[in-house]
């Protein structure tokens, strides 16, 4: 569970986009230390919920402006974030119901997995591809 650095791998050169990235590692790092610290359950759950409920704005913002900008692949980008919201919510139903130490430790290494490969996998794979198309705009 090592801490992902901000790299210009993840910049798509939009500020706003950005920065609103940079914002999401910050706190997918802050649940990564928190996790490696073993913090009380309680702790980790607010770090997690934080984490959705911010990539829920997160991602209402970017559908907005891609909408705004018909963006031609919206549908098909709406729904990859409608399906990590529904992982991020199962996760956060899990956590709040686990209360053995062993499923505990599971569940939150599967927990800084799946934020770490969602954060970054998403960016790289689903974010990129509607930049050029942004840019072709300006």
């Amino acid at each position: 569970m090592a801490k992902i650095d901000w790299s210009d791998e993840y910049k798509l050169g939009l500020p706003a986009i950005d920065a609103e990235h940079q914002d999401l590692l910050a706190i997918c790092n802050e649940f990564l230390e928190f996790a490696q610290a073993d913090c009380a359950p309680s702790l980790l759950a607010t770090v997690l919920d934080r984490m959705v409920m911010r990539t829920r704005a997160h991602f209402v913002a970017e559908e907005r402006m891609l909408d705004r900008h018909g963006y031609p692949d919206l549908v098909v980008h709406k729904a990859e974030h409608d399906r990590l919201l529904a992982q991020a919510d199962t996760l956060r139903r899990r956590f709040a119901a686990e209360n053995q130490q062993d499923g505990l430790r599971q569940l939150t290494l599967e927990t800084a997995e799946f934020l770490q490969s969602w954060l970054l996998d998403h960016i790289r794979t689903n974010d990129r591809p509607y930049r050029p198309f942004l840019m072709s705009l300006a």
